[in-house]
């Protein structure tokens, strides 16, 4: 009787595939107007960029990535300076609630 049920409930339908692993293969994507119009002004945009750079260097004999690279770094260093009297501070003011606690 059993065997008879797992019979009938059998379904000889389609079998589901595995899903695709992305991370391996990419996806394909169908390119619209708009993203192929979006992808033409970026890398308009960034021919003209290195054009002026290019330019810049041929008219003032100087290049700026040195300086944008110093500051860079300026701005790290800053940044990071700023973090620790941000955390010191922290700290100052936990000390001082702590001897206001004791204090009492």
């Amino acid at each position: 009787m059993e065997a008879k049920f797992q019979q009938e409930i059998q379904f000889s339908g389609t079998k589901s595939r595995r899903m695709p692993n992305f991370d391996k293969v990419e996806a394909p994507v169908k390119l619209t107007a708009a993203a192929v119009k979006r992808e033409a002004l970026a890398l308009k945009k960034a021919d003209e960029a290195e054009s002026k750079r290019l330019k810049d260097l041929e008219w003032n004999q100087r290049d700026e990535t040195e300086f944008v690279t110093w500051k860079r770094e300026m701005d790290q260093r800053d940044e990071i300076v700023r973090l620790d009297y941000i955390q010191r501070k922290k700290i100052e003011m936990e000390l001082s609630r702590e001897e206001a606690i004791l204090a009492q």
